[in-house]
């Protein structure tokens, strides 16, 4: 075959196509072992929660089951009942024998049972009456442990058992109830369960052959091993499952050396494989273009010795010479762009320094060359007259939430859509930002208006509002100045459009001239009439009156027709808020708090940021309005707090009232039930119900110290329906039951 370019280049990028192909197959292995893997877990996990259900429903079956013999068997009572030092009525026990026994053969995981009676400490076996002190060390060390541990609960550790007659010892798992069922303390009834026949339960359910299972107590005690590992192995266990009611762990896996382990290896061998042909392979793509890639390099060799001397003497940027040649190109494209954006910078500063110049009347005596090199209005210089317009953002927190390259790109159309609508009417206009905020427009005419045509100018500006908020959805308020003649009057235009922007509060509108300010009294007295204004409406707020919502609409229609400037406004408003915060502080602490939220919360923020009169009126009054509400619950909860006390001593003295409730004091004492017992949690830092239970609980407790009668009727002189609420009342407060407290303090007095 010829050995063309094309032919060296498809040989050797071939070996890319066998490399991908080669991982791909890679990939795919170890997708499917991984699945695999996956599926294993799973099956195992699920084998496992069978297994551990199994064992937990057997043992719960044998506890449900003796307890449901002994409720239905009166023998174990009377056993319980019978004298201290005798035995059971005739026929008790051969009764009790009979019922063990055939308990034993119901469920044959049982290997004893037992019933204990506390007060002679006798036991009686499936075989007859025992003294447990007698060859039986190990059962009254366990029943010792049972009396000494009240709360004892579910089945026992592994323990060790002697079976009567016998020096061998067998382990068990034990559970022991209370008799009489389901608290009660005059004895126990204990079923030990072989360990030995668990385990061979949980054979029937698994096979060593490839797994294992291990189950261990709550103490991490191990009970069941089906494969232990031999030594230098270890067992992988893949799933953990907590039988909660018994308290086991039952651990299970595959064992040492078996066939997941043997894919796992197998998968690591392939991933070291597929690591091992990649490597080869970009290995050998390095080689193959390095040597194809001969020519090229001695063909850039040549054209390198073409080089200026200077450009070879300064650094190689690349020992590519493709990349040099790219190099070269891109310094020449951008010393080219530096060039003109450096050009275009210059041009727009100087512009702004020109239109910053003419606003404020500075370094004028050579503004004819300077409009002559910087031509702002685009080749026309010649005019008879001006009008400046300037224009700021209503919300300038809005724009500042925008990043910088978005701030930058909304002034920027802001600027040509300015410029744009002039030109659509015939005008030569001139828009520059001022500020951050602010925009300024010069508007040129070649020929002397025959008059101040203010209302044509507020119409201009009125199309330009309207255009920007249709389309850009921003919102400006302009400032029209007059009509001026001469580059040296514009400064007199734009300060007359300047003061039109600091009234735009006052005067509602987004659009104002300069005669809607005229005649206003800038003396600054006319603040001073407002000072009254306020002391009528904080006297109002303090008397509780509702008028002072009318001084507030006073005010601000004062503002409007007063035509104040927004800082006066703002001003104003600070002092109306610092005379209410004098007036009102220090009455209460969540009065002192609302107060405190006018200057930390952000109000002052929210009223000095924004530009709509009506806006801060309605968040002055909505802010009035709070306070206003938590002033008047100062002053209710004060009134209140007489009355609380009074609900407080009515309840000592009627606790033993069943009736008694929120709803019972609500009609006593013409409340709300809610408003009650919010009055009582504030006032006593008790809830009505705990406080009521409190009081019936010390009386509990003195008639069950100092008489006998009956809890029922205890629960009733209290005021407790029957005696079942009255326990778990008393139980949920003092951790014992009526009885249980009666019991204790007798053996205490003996």
């Amino acid at each position: 075959m010829k050995r063309s370019w094309y032919s060296r280049m498809l040989f050797s990028y071939f070996p890319v196509f066998l490399l991908v192909v080669t991982v791909l197959i890679f990939l795919a292995f170890m997708v499917i072992t991984e699945l695999s893997r996956s599926e294993t877990e799973k099956a195992n996990y699920i084998s496992t929660r069978y297994v551990a259900d199994t064992v937990e429903r057997t043992l719960n079956d044998i506890e449900l089951g003796v307890l449901q013999e002994i409720g239905n068997n009166y023998s174990y009572n009377d056993f319980l009942d019978a004298p201290s030092g005798t035995d059971s009525p005739a026929g008790s026990s051969y009764e009790i024998v009979q019922s063990m026994n055939r308990l034993s053969e119901r469920f044959s995981l049982i290997d004893s049972i037992y019933v204990y009676r506390n007060k002679d400490k006798l036991m009686l076996g499936q075989s007859g009456y025992v003294n447990p002190g007698q060859g039986q060390g190990l059962e009254a060390e366990y029943l010792q442990q049972l009396s000494a541990n009240k709360q004892q609960q579910g089945w026992s550790a592994v323990r060790m058992v002697q079976p009567r007659n016998s020096q061998d010892l067998r382990p068990v798992i034990s559970q022991a109830s209370r008799l009489p069922i389901p608290w009660g303390s005059d004895g126990y009834i204990v079923i030990n369960v072989s360990v030995y026949r668990i385990e061979r339960l949980v054979d029937s359910l698994t096979s060593g052959e490839l797994s294992f299972l291990r189950i261990k107590d709550v103490s991490g005690t191990p009970i069941y091993d089906s494969a232990p590992a031999a030594d230098g192995q270890n067992n992988r266990t893949l799933s953990k499952v907590e039988a909660k009611n018994l308290g086991w762990t039952f651990e299970s896996g595959l064992r040492a050396g078996r066939l997941f382990d043997w894919i796992s290896v197998i998968s690591y061998i392939w991933f070291i494989l597929g690591l091992l042909t990649i490597a080869l392979g970009i290995v050998y793509i390095i080689y193959i273009t390095r040597r194809n890639y001969r020519p090229i390099h001695q063909l850039m060799v040549r054209i390198q010795g073409l080089q200026p001397a200077a450009q070879n003497a300064a650094p190689a940027v690349a020992s590519d010479e493709l990349a040099l040649m790219h190099n070269a190109l891109d310094r020449l494209v951008q010393i080219t762009t530096d060039y003109e954006r450096e050009r275009y910078e210059n041009l727009v500063i100087q512009r702004r320094e020109l239109f910053q110049d003419f606003l404020s009347g500075q370094r004028l005596e050579d503004a004819a060359e300077r409009l002559e090199s910087l031509d702002p209005f685009e080749g026309t210089r010649e005019f008879e007259a001006f009008v400046v317009f300037a224009a700021e953002l209503n919300r300038e927190k809005d724009l500042h939430a925008l990043p910088a390259q978005d701030q930058n790109l909304l002034k920027f159309a802001l600027t040509n859509v300015l410029g744009d609508l002039m030109a659509d009417r015939q005008l030569q206009a001139w828009a520059e930002w001022i500020s951050g905020e602010r925009l300024g427009i010069i508007i040129g005419f070649r020929f002397q208006p025959v008059k101040d045509d203010s209302d044509t100018m507020l119409e201009l500006a009125r199309d330009c509002h309207r255009w920007i908020m249709d389309n850009l959805r921003v919102s400006l308020t302009f400032g029209v100045g007059p009509v001026v003649r001469g580059w040296r009057e514009i400064k007199n235009s734009y300060a007359a459009a300047a003061e039109v922007l600091s009234h735009r509060l006052a005067l509602g509108t987004d659009i104002a001239a300069v005669h809607m300010v005229d005649g206003r009294d800038d003396s600054g007295l006319q603040s001073y009439k407002y000072f009254g204004s306020f002391t009528q409406l904080v006297r109002e707020f303090r008397l509780s009156g509702e008028n002072w919502r009318i001084r507030l609409d006073e005010i601000f229609d004062s503002f409007r027709k007063d035509r104040l400037k927004d800082e006066e406004i703002y001003m104003l408003l600070e002092v109306l808020l610092q005379a209410l915060e004098q007036e009102l502080k220090g009455i209460a602490e969540t009065l002192d708090r609302q107060l405190a939220a006018a200057w930390s919360g952000g109000l002052r923020e929210r009223i000095r940021g924004s530009t709509d009169l009506e806006e801060i009126r309605e968040l002055l009054t909505g802010w009035l309005n709070e306070t206003y509400h938590v002033y008047v619950s100062v002053n209710e909860l004060k009134s209140h707090r007489v009355m609380i006390t009074e609900v407080k001593h009515y309840i000592e003295e009627h606790y033993a009232n069943p009736d008694l409730s929120l709803n019972h004091l609500s009609e006593r004492f013409q409340i709300s039930a809610k408003y009650a017992s919010y009055l009582f949690k504030e006032e006593f830092n008790m809830k009505f119900v705990d406080f009521l239970a409190e009081q019936r609980l010390m009386k509990a407790k003195e008639l069950l110290e100092t008489t006998s009668e009956s809890i029922q009727d205890i629960a009733l002189q209290i005021g407790y329906a029957n005696s079942i609420t009255f326990g778990r009342v008393f139980k949920r407060i003092t951790g014992m039951t009526p009885g249980d407290y009666r019991k204790s303090k007798l053996h205490k007095d003996e």
